[in-house]
């Protein structure tokens, strides 16, 4: 029996599913309709590169449903130049304004965010999403509290990140952990080779596709420190992180306090030709 799908009335008989699969499953002699074995299924990724790449939408992989799959909008694609402003408009919000992002919105993002890509299409990212700033505030307060025990337990890394200076300020009534940020978001994975790569790649797509909705995001280096940490076990039990994951990534997230008007100049790309 085939489970690979194909409308025989839309197929062009062209092979383009079968050249885009990634794993290389979908069988396509020249003239005739693509098939899959069903002993082959087992290795399909469910990525939907066959469903994508169809330019008659004639193709359903495995698992997947055709009436899931929607046309791309030509007409609502960025330019270059477009695109490449978006990239130079962003910028590490650290001054937020005193109001949260609706939960809508931010459902609405974390959709887009979605289609970051995983390894081996596991799509096996969560997310924690701290909704207040109360919220924020108790995750920063525990960070802070594992950093007053650096000296004692981590004498290497309370140098390296100049922990002590970190806690005075924090004494003094800076926040330099969340920077008062309004929400936060966390991203967890499973603790395997591709988790941390998988969780960094959809807090960038976090971080540009919120850019283009008005919200500032800013990544929070000194909590992912925490994260990690053996001795910061309060902290990842505060977050609700289960055994065989960890969380690698975090953006602190809120409607920005000021706009930035200019692009200022960057190092030159390093770039080594071969």
């Amino acid at each position: 029996m085939n489970v690979f799908t194909v409308d025989h009335d839309l197929c062009r008989k062209d092979g383009i599913c079968a050249l885009v699969c990634p794993v290389h499953i979908i069988d396509a002699e020249p003239g005739a309709y693509p098939v899959l074995d069903k002993h082959k299924a087992v290795y399909c990724l469910g990525c939907g590169q066959c469903m994508a790449f169809c330019p008659t939408l004639a193709c359903t992989a495995p698992g997947l449903e055709r009436e899931d799959c929607r046309p791309l909008s030509a007409q609502d694609m960025p330019t270059p130049r477009q695109a490449d402003e978006l990239a130079f408009s962003r910028r590490s919000v650290r001054n937020f304004k005193d109001r949260t992002i609706p939960r809508e919105e931010l459902e609405d993002l974390l959709a887009a965010v979605r289609f970051a890509p995983t390894a081996k299409n596991t799509q096996n990212l969560r997310w924690i999403l701290l909704d207040s700033r109360e919220r924020v505030l108790q995750l920063a307060e525990l960070v802070v509290a594992w950093m007053r025990e650096l000296p004692r337990i981590d004498p290497e890394l309370d140098e390296a990140m100049h922990a002590g200076g970190l806690v005075r300020a924090w004494d003094r009534g800076v926040d330099v952990i969340t920077r008062t940020a309004p929400q936060l978001a966390v991203v967890v994975a499973p603790q395997w080779r591709w988790g941390q790569p998988d969780a960094v790649i959809a807090a960038t797509y976090l971080e540009l596709l919120a850019q283009a909705r008005g919200i500032g995001c800013c990544w929070a280096g000194y909590l992912c420190m925490a994260f990690e940490h053996p001795a910061a076990q309060e902290v990842r039990d505060f977050l609700g992180i289960r055994e065989g994951e960890m969380a690698f990534a975090a953006q602190m997230m809120g409607y920005p306090r000021f706009k930035a008007h200019a692009r200022p100049p960057r190092k030159n790309a390093h770039i080594t030709w071969k």
